[in-house]
């Protein structure tokens, strides 16, 4: 508790000018929750908000204290996704980073004496604006994705749940049976666009994205590129009904296995749903979840994931896979966070790991931890107090916040 007031003490004499906040995830940083075991939480990166950024550093400029508040758990942070290492890859510099685990922002938004605050999520500008009712506070909140614009590419795919059964969407401006998604917003990456059309369109939110293709399409006399995914949830179908919550944009649902999609489009579909379907046909999904044991198993994952390298994936830096053996838990999903240095620019790059390499990292980190812990040393990304200095020596690492 000590050190927590000290630090607060330490962060308040050295304010500069206004306080102005920044939520993390996707607000800053786009990404999202790939997994979550209660001891650590995987999240995957899928671009940034470049409005966002140099808003921050004209603020840094202009004197103000720059800070980043988030509701991530501080305690389940992994190095590799953390929000300071994510902030160092992107040369973004900010006066401290706050952790909320898990709780709403507004109180420490008050705390904190922020002036303006940017959030994405609607329900943490709610909360802001309520608490304002109790502590009045000049505090003026924004939403990150007003300075944004949607661009002319799409991302659209197929929801699996955990029985293996296939979700589509029905629009509801032609009532075409359709694959859920849409456009790709300014600085995004594919993946990330689907994931957030998911959650927009079904508030579903998806634990594990795949890349299919990515095809020359033409809608309303417009040349689009479409990207197309496979997303995964952590649900089986019969418990849909009480966790789909439908968009305006949406009419209505429709899940089932591969022949009762067919049925459904019968009834009218778009193109996009069935690039989508023949895609899958390709790639021998269907066969490989009705023989998961099967010998061309390393064949069958080499045309899902070993598709890296490519220009058109919408996933910047993607690493073609050299290993195709079964895993334990096949088929693999994107990596972490990692950096990548081409000839021209540094990019952020999300690469490929087996369940078994990952697994075996996080259990040397949770020995590390334990063996610190008894040792009575800190977390290396903050220590235990939820707030971290980026100026200090002890370094900082928080999580960022909301959806």
């Amino acid at each position: 508790m000590k050190n927590l007031l000290d630090k607060m003490k330490n962060l308040n004499e050295n304010k500069n000018g206004k306080v102005v906040t920044f939520d993390f995830d996707n607000t800053i940083v786009k990404s999202y929750e790939e997994s979550n075991d209660g001891e650590e939480t995987i999240y995957r990166y899928g671009g940034k908000n470049p409005q966002i950024i140099a808003r921050i550093k004209k603020f840094k400029q202009g004197g103000s204290t720059v800070l980043v508040v988030t509701s991530r758990t501080q305690a389940l942070e992994v190095p590799e996704s953390s929000v300071k290492v994510m902030l160092d890859k992107l040369k973004i510099k900010v006066d401290g980073i706050f952790y909320t685990n898990g709780e709403k922002k507004a109180k420490k938004l008050h705390e904190l004496g922020s002036s303006l605050h940017y959030d994405d999520d609607p329900a943490e500008r709610f909360a802001i604006e309520e608490y304002k009712k109790l502590h009045p506070s000049n505090i003026v909140v924004k939403n990150p994705d007003d300075l944004i614009k949607d661009i002319d590419e799409i991302s659209k795919g197929i929801i699996i749940t955990n029985d293996n059964k296939f979700i589509i969407a029905q629009r509801s401006d032609s009532l075409e049976w359709d694959a859920p998604g849409g456009h790709l917003m300014e600085g995004e990456e594919a993946n990330f666009a689907f994931y957030r059309e998911i959650l927009e369109e079904l508030s579903l939110k998806t634990k594990k994205i795949d890349y299919l293709s990515s095809l020359n399409t033409t809608w309303d006399g417009k040349d689009k590129l479409a990207h197309y995914f496979i997303g995964r949830i952590p649900y089986n179908s019969d418990e849909l009904e009480g966790v789909i919550q439908l968009q305006w944009e949406v009419e209505s649902y429709f899940c089932g296995n591969l022949e009762d999609i067919e049925e459904k489009m019968g009834e009218g579909s778009t193109q996009n749903l069935r690039n989508t379907i023949d895609l899958l046909k390709q790639e021998n999904l269907m066969l490989e979840m009705a023989y998961p044991h099967s010998s061309h198993h390393a064949t069958k994952k080499r045309r899902l994931v070993g598709l890296g390298n490519n220009d058109n994936t919408g996933a910047t830096g993607l690493q073609r896979m050299k290993n195709f053996k079964r895993s334990k838990s096949a088929p693999a999903g994107f990596g972490v966070l990692e950096e990548k240095s081409p000839k021209k620019q540094k990019k952020i790059k999300i690469s490929i790991v087996s369940s078994i390499e990952e697994k075996r990292k996080r259990k040397k980190r949770r020995k590390k931890r334990k063996k610190n812990k008894s040792a009575g040393i800190g977390w290396p990304y903050g220590g235990y107090g939820g707030v971290i200095n980026t100026d200090s020596s002890d370094g900082g690492g928080d999580g960022g916040g909301g959806e």
